[in-house]
């Protein structure tokens, strides 16, 4: 399976909520909050159900003008693997 074939989800254990556009999480089992602004909000919210890099990246084009954001994909990808490290996505098979 490629890099772009696999599919993430939300971690069960964080607890998030959006407070006006911007979304605040817990992660319950280390205790640390953490917040999103927008762009990050709408990459949690792609990942509501189980998602490839392509399928949320696509998402972050369609609810942004992203025609100055560079390498958009590339963008999407760090923020998706800073998600795993910290715990707060897996992948599913």
């Amino acid at each position: 399976m490629t890099e772009y074939e696999t599919r993430f989800a939300r971690n069960e254990k964080v607890v998030a909520a959006d407070m006006g556009g911007e979304t605040v999480m817990m992660d319950v089992d280390k205790g640390v909050y953490l917040s999103l602004n927008a762009t990050g909000t709408q990459i949690w919210e792609a990942l509501a159900k189980p998602a490839s890099l392509p399928e949320i990246t696509q998402k972050v084009r369609e609810a942004f003008d992203v025609s100055a954001a560079g390498d958009l994909d590339a963008q999407v990808s760090k923020f998706v693997s800073d998600l795993k490290e910290n715990g707060l996505i897996t992948e599913v098979k």
